[in-house]
């Protein structure tokens, strides 16, 4: 091995380094979690003058200053652990697993075959099973964990679409005929890029329409099921949200699953957000009717504490989830027909991914179920008490005044003002945000509106700074 080999590999270095980082991200959350903390949640730079620090940065390797690095990177980088970012639905990692990402990240195995991800492997399905035994489904579940909602829809889809229709699609293709899932008009773009990917094409999506609460209508699916049965379109199953992405709202699936059993349809769940519901007590009910889903997906990288990306990927009957590939890998395995719960390829788009599960397992391990569910509870009441205090500001709008999560929407509204100009001074008050840095918001639109929107995920986040970014918001909006 040579020196600079000998240096990276190096085990008393990684000691070192690894004892500075753990120092420096430690003090790190102990500084941002003071109330009067000064530490911004986000250091505002302009791309390309960030883009040009880092290639000035490049150009000066080799840096022997590994430390120096990731005070950088610290600095540079959204502080989503700050009590003031209100942002993206994306997790507060928990640090027990960041720590249980280390030993992963350095291990390294991978997922797709036994001979190389044994215990990881074996975790997948303890995961899966466990979450199988929360919503009821007995013990033939079987699933796996894949890198993010997208790819677990997607491959959900997949699996019900080689159930659903007759023919050998995998093997044969639709001979022309076109098939299609009833979705919600709300449901998230990854659902109709699932279908597209899977050739059914723009009809291949039947939207269903919303409620007031921008919830699935399920008096209009036999309405959607016969108009698309009437221009020739099979349908053969539907998707649930649960919850919507901008607006947190759920599909009432016990209504939905009494439609998908009268017509013999395939039910699948898009829990990715609102499926961490399943450990509260206290919410649980609206996951209602999950028990008599096909299938479904929940990211434990969204409401669960876990860094990115973990999604679990579930199906009821498990021998289900054995028939979504058929393709033979002639050099990992000798027969594509068995049912090998501990070769992953079979079953999974990815053969090489991260030793995601023990990212879960170390946190489930720890603290056991009760963590997850003490969490979402915090986080989904805490939804509740901000929309109370914009309901009782007055001068702020609400698409859905009794949010069901943790998602909220809002803008603020002046009476007189045009859409155009509501649209236009909300945008500046959340561009004005972000570059000021000390709260941290998104914005979507509904119904063609502009809407401020916060996903509240910050543990450490509590009604006085809800109170303080609500006054912020109100002062800017008077300036515009």
């Amino acid at each position: 091995m040579t020196e600079l080999l000998q240096q990276a590999y190096d085990p008393e270095h990684f000691r070192r380094e690894g004892h500075r980082l753990v120092d420096l991200l430690a003090d790190y959350l102990t500084n941002i979690r003071r109330g009067d903390s000064p530490e911004k949640v986000l250091h505002y730079v302009d791309p390309n003058e960030l883009y040009e620090r880092w290639q000035a940065d490049l150009a000066g390797a080799p840096h022997r200053d590994l430390g120096g690095f990731f005070e950088k990177i610290l600095h540079d980088t959204m502080h989503m652990h700050h009590p003031k970012y209100l942002g993206h639905q994306t997790s507060n990692v928990a640090p027990p697993a960041a720590l249980a990402e280390l030993i992963g990240g350095l291990l390294d195995p991978g997922m797709g075959v036994y001979e190389q991800g044994t215990s990881g492997v074996a975790l997948e399905r303890l995961l899966v099973k466990e979450l199988g035994k929360i919503m009821h489904w007995g013990d033939g579940t079987e699933g796996y964990l894949t890198s993010g909602g997208t790819l677990g829809n997607l491959t959900a889809l997949l699996c019900a679409r080689q159930v659903m229709v007759e023919n050998d699609v995998w093997k044969n293709g639709f001979q022309g005929k076109q098939y299609a899932f009833l979705v919600s008009s709300e449901a998230h773009y990854s659902v109709a890029r699932a279908v597209q990917v899977m050739g059914m094409g723009k009809r291949g999506v039947v939207q269903v329409p919303v409620n007031q609460r921008f919830q699935m209508r399920t008096d209009q699916l036999e309405a959607c099921f016969q108009q698309a049965a009437d221009e020739g379109v099979t349908v053969i199953g539907v998707v649930a949200s649960s919850c919507s992405t901008a607006t947190g709202s759920f599909d009432p699936l016990a209504d939905i699953a009494d439609f998908c059993e009268a017509k013999k349809l395939w039910l699948h769940v898009d829990g990715a957000h609102g499926g961490c519901a399943l450990f509260s007590k206290k919410y649980r009910s609206l996951l209602d009717g999950i028990e008599r889903a096909d299938s479904m997906i929940l990211d434990f990288h969204k409401m669960l504490m876990t860094p990115k990306l973990v999604t679990a990927v579930a199906f009821r009957r498990g021998e289900h989830s054995y028939q979504t590939f058929t393709q033979k890998a002639s050099y990992m395995w000798d027969s594509d027909e068995g049912r090998e719960w501990f070769n992953l390829a079979k079953r999974t788009f990815e053969l090489t991914k991260s030793f995601m599960s023990v990212r879960v397992y170390a946190l489930w391990r720890t603290y056991g179920p009760a963590l997850f569910g003490e969490y979402v509870e915090q986080q989904f009441d805490l939804g509740k008490t901000f929309a109370r205090l914009l309901a009782a500001a007055g001068d702020f709008e609400m698409p859905v005044a009794e949010p069901e999560c943790n998602i909220l929407c809002f803008r603020y509204l002046q009476p007189g003002w045009s859409e155009e100009k509501a649209d236009r001074v909300n945008a500046a008050i959340r561009e004005r945000l972000v570059r000021e840095g000390e709260f941290f918001i998104v914005q979507t639109r509904l119904q063609g509106k502009l809407y401020l929107r916060t996903t509240l995920m910050n543990p450490h986040t509590t009604e006085r700074e809800l109170v303080v970014v609500l006054e912020r918001i109100r002062v800017l909006g008077i300036g515009n």
